[in-house]
């Protein structure tokens, strides 16, 4: 049997840590061989430090790992949940020693150097790879968000060019992190805001599905909203193009991706689906897309078409996103 690839993970006791760990575990290609923490944590054993917040079981093998310093990874390959500000540091450090980190931090998903990566989507913006000078390489997963809109937004672009997308997030409460937003703030309530989030998604969008050098040029206006929902965030989709285009077209288009991809994109026809609770599971790596309709063609120009996008915001939204981006960077090698 062919020998694992050993990965380091950075941040590892944060919910993006724990989500890489629990996806890890029985991997086929991937096996966790390194912790790493804040100095806070290091040279404890990580079931010791961690509060496991997971949807499943902490897996023993990680459990009896000791936590060491960001800095002191051994393995060429890392993968980094690191809060922004830390990676901005290290992740280039880490690259300049040889490493290749995949990253779930915001600090260099706008880089024009660095590949913002859906493997799905845009696996050939890994030719900026060559723009960077280190021996190591840094890849980067978008915001979770942006990756249940750009997904899903992918396969439409055979009908035609787009013009405006405008675009409702509702996010769940582990997006926050921990201990994340207070229950006294969110519970019964609603939360129209959440800091920088709509630029991130607005222009993490136009760069994943335009070219590796120049970003797609349609409108994207956004609003954000963090809901009382543990796992999943929900986007709703209003996509004018520049043609008429019918919402059968767009679920044809839809039907036939999953047809394609069914790790990837999932169609749900009932009215009241796709459902967090109901249609994710903790190890999900599909985008859910349901309440596929027509915008209102009383104006007489059928030329929108709206629908739901959903996915597990620590999976297909972060820990899982840069696991395939991993995997993806391998196998083009």
């Amino acid at each position: 049997m062919e020998k694992k690839i050993a990965v380091a993970l950075l941040g590892a006791t944060g919910p993006v840590g724990q989500k890489v760990i629990t996806l890890l575990e029985n991997h086929p290609r991937f096996v966790l061989a390194e912790v790493a923490a804040s100095e806070g944590s290091v040279g404890q054993l990580y079931g010791e430090r961690v509060q496991w917040k997971n949807e499943v079981d902490l897996p023993a093998s990680a459990a009896r790992m000791k936590i060491i310093p960001l800095m002191s990874v051994q393995s060429k390959y890392v993968i980094s949940a690191l809060p922004a500000d830390i990676a901005q540091d290290v992740e280039p450090a880490l690259a300049k020693r040889g490493h290749i980190v995949c990253s779930n931090a915001s600090a260099f998903r706008m880089d024009h150097q660095t590949p913002l990566l859906i493997p799905e989507v845009n696996l050939d913006h890994l030719s900026l790879l060559s723009k960077q000078s280190w021996s190591g390489k840094i890849l980067t997963n978008p915001n979770c968000s942006t990756v249940f809109l750009a997904g899903a937004l992918a396969p439409l672009r055979v009908l035609g060019e787009f013009d405006h997308v405008s675009v409702v997030t509702m996010q769940a409460l582990s997006g926050a992190g921990y201990p994340g937003v207070s229950a006294f703030d969110l519970l019964g309530n609603l939360i129209p805001h959440i800091g920088g989030e709509e630029d991130k998604i607005r222009l993490e969008t136009k760069k994943i599905l335009g070219t590796a050098e120049v970003p797609a040029t349609f409108g994207v206006t956004v609003h954000v909203h963090r809901v009382p929902v543990v796992h999943g965030h929900t986007v709703a989709v209003h996509l004018k193009f520049k043609t008429p285009v019918s919402a059968e077209d767009a679920l044809r288009v839809f039907q036939e991706t999953e047809s394609k991809f069914p790790d990837f994109i999932k169609v749900h026809t009932a009215q009241d689906r796709p459902q967090p609770l109901r249609d994710l599971h903790p190890h999900d790596m599909r985008i859910h897309v349901g309440r596929i309709k027509q915008g209102d063609p009383s104006n007489g120009v059928k030329d929108t078409v709206g629908f739901i996008s959903l996915g597990h915001n620590l999976v297909r939204g972060a820990a899982g996103a840069a696991i395939s981006i991993l995997d993806a960077y391998l196998a083009s090698l």
